[in-house]
């Protein structure tokens, strides 16, 4: 079989350039024209690729070896940037006020780009096709969903994807089985009272109090009304309400956030939001409206996908390691629910730090050091999906 690492390292200066630009240039979820543009400029003159752009107004979808008659896998890489002014003073830091790639997303769409070079110029070792997702809007926009929906599954018998993890040194990668990231929703409250003068608080409905308590409440459904050894958070993040300091408002809103690692803990939490706030407001002649977003669902790592990852990790220089699952969420859930799916942690602190900025910090940058691996990861997943070891997941 041909070198990969080789071939990696042929690709790596242009790999750096085009992660350094995705990097200055950052484009929020459903914006990111000029990152697809470069996506495509990036695999300019590879022949044999089928490049559909547009996808999800802004995604690209590209397949190589749509002839071939094996099963089809598909690498997965997201392309939006976060609403965060950059601080890290790099040469390449953002262009752009107010937002930059907290999250890694030009490395994820760097490795990604660096697989479809790779994998084209080996793409006679491979018996099926391959499909490289590069996906807008994971970042709270659903990316991930309306990417399913427009078919980028059609025909795919299995995903993967990874994150630059910044809690892992480079040369691990982080594996796990069932459930990784939690499901994420949003929630708002409005609590209608009845406004008075401050100094007249018994004229009115106080909503101000009543929020309080409905803050409390929410708090023992992790402590009280969910089992120890599941897991669910809810926290109100924000509350707004009020215009001067000697008068009670009429309304005040809340703001937050719920998250859980199962299903139906999910569906549990949402109904006790509904019922805590709106009986707590009942109780002291107040009204509260209650609004559930759903998000992203739980992101769950097939079994056999996974065990796949962790047997591969190591043609591609890594040490698989148990990561533990983690409350944030991740729209390759969306992908996950389909089909069978398997989401990786990507080692990417330095070998000489012990600690590296984390994800969605305004100093946080994906090195450059962990494009190579990432890279590797992608081709063999790819290059060996269709060897013994992946049996099961060819059906």
């Amino acid at each position: 079989m041909t070198n990969v690492e080789d071939l990696i390292q042929n690709h790596m200066a242009d790999l750096i350039c085009l992660r350094h630009e995705i990097h200055q240039n950052p484009e929020l979820g459903y914006q990111e024209h000029g990152t697809a543009k470069r996506v495509v400029a990036a695999l300019d003159g590879i022949e044999g690729l089928d490049i559909r752009t547009g996808v999800a107004e802004t995604g690209v979808v590209v397949t190589l070896g749509a002839d071939r008659p094996g099963p089809m896998v598909a690498l997965r890489a997201d392309m939006d940037a976060l609403a965060i002014q950059e601080t890290s003073g790099l040469p390449y830091a953002s262009a752009t006020d107010g937002k930059m790639h907290a999250c890694g997303h030009d490395g994820h769409t760097t490795c990604l780009v660096g697989a479809v070079r790779v994998l084209s110029a080996i793409r006679d070792e491979l018996a099926g096709p391959v499909r490289f997702v590069f996906q807008p809007a994971e970042e709270g926009g659903g990316g991930g969903g309306r990417m399913c929906d427009e078919g980028v599954l059609d025909g795919v018998k299995a995903i993967f994807g990874l994150h630059g993890w910044p809690y892992l040194p480079q040369g691990e990668l982080g594996v796990r089985s069932g459930p990784f990231l939690a499901s994420s929703d949003r929630f708002r409250i409005v609590v209608d009272g009845q406004g008075a003068h401050a100094a007249f608080p018994h004229q009115g409905v106080d909503p101000i109090p009543i929020a309080a308590q409905i803050v409390l409440g929410l708090q023992t459904i992790a402590s009280r009304q969910t089992d120890p050894l599941d897991a669910v958070v809810v926290t109100v993040a924000q509350i707004h309400g009020g215009t001067a300091d000697n008068i009670i408002p009429a309304q005040i809103e809340l703001r937050g956030t719920l998250r859980s690692l199962q299903a139906g803990t999910r569906r549990s939490a949402m109904d006790q939001i509904e019922r805590i706030a709106t009986q707590i407001a009942a109780a002291h002649q107040a009204r509260a409206q209650v609004t559930i977003t759903e998000g992203t669902p739980v992101l769950a790592n097939d079994r056999i996908a996974a065990g796949f990852g962790q047997q591969v990790a190591s043609t591609a220089s890594l040490t698989p390691v148990d990561i533990d699952p983690v409350m944030g969420g991740e729209d390759f859930a969306f992908y996950a629910e389909r089909i069978p799916a398997a989401f990786f942690a990507l080692g990417v602190r330095p070998p000489d730090r012990d600690s590296y900025p984390a994800l969605h910090q305004p100093d946080y940058d994906f090195p450059d050091a962990a494009i190579a691996t990432g890279v590797a990861l992608h081709v063999q997943l790819a290059r060996r999906f269709w060897s013994d070891a992946a049996d099961e997941l060819n059906g």
